[in-house]
């Protein structure tokens, strides 16, 4: 019987670009429904707005990263797009945060900067997950031959 678990992840790897960033897109949708409701709840409207901004914005580092890791997966240049991807990943939050942070404004007292500890490691973990290559397994019946004489 196989692992279905296995062929799940092996078809989510293999979907297109455009297929791995809906799946991405969705990702942080379900995230926000709840965050953004809690949000909402302790900061009223400014805080439901920080918590779309900090979810858009690890968004946009993660579909970013996604793509360059896609455009750069050849054998040549797939530890650029690996590093290139690690940078927009991480670069585009951090930045994002430390601006709003030291710009001290309503975002910032808000709180946007524990909503950004919450999306950046779900939106890595997918990202991650989706950008992993698909794993070429041999098949049962290509294993080492059996010895006959035994």
């Amino acid at each position: 019987m196989k692992d279905r678990s296995v062929n799940w992840w092996a078809r989510l790897r293999g979907l297109g670009l455009a297929a791995r960033v809906v799946v991405l897109c969705s990702a942080v949708a379900l995230l926000g429904v709840p965050m953004g409701s809690a949000a909402y709840f302790l900061g009223g409207a400014t805080g439901a707005l920080a918590a779309a901004t900090a979810g858009g914005v690890c968004l946009l580092g993660t579909v970013l990263a996604l793509v360059v890791s896609h455009l750069l997966q050849g054998p040549k240049t797939v530890l650029y797009g690996m590093l290139s991807a690690m940078a927009l990943r991480m670069g585009i939050p951090l930045v994002s945060v430390l601006a709003l942070h030291l710009q001290d404004g309503s975002l910032a007292r808000a709180g946007v900067m524990y909503y950004f500890l919450v999306f950046y490691p779900v939106t890595l973990a997918v990202e991650t997950a989706l950008s992993l290559p698909i794993s070429k397994k041999p098949a049962a019946d290509s294993q080492a031959p059996r010895d006959s004489a035994s």
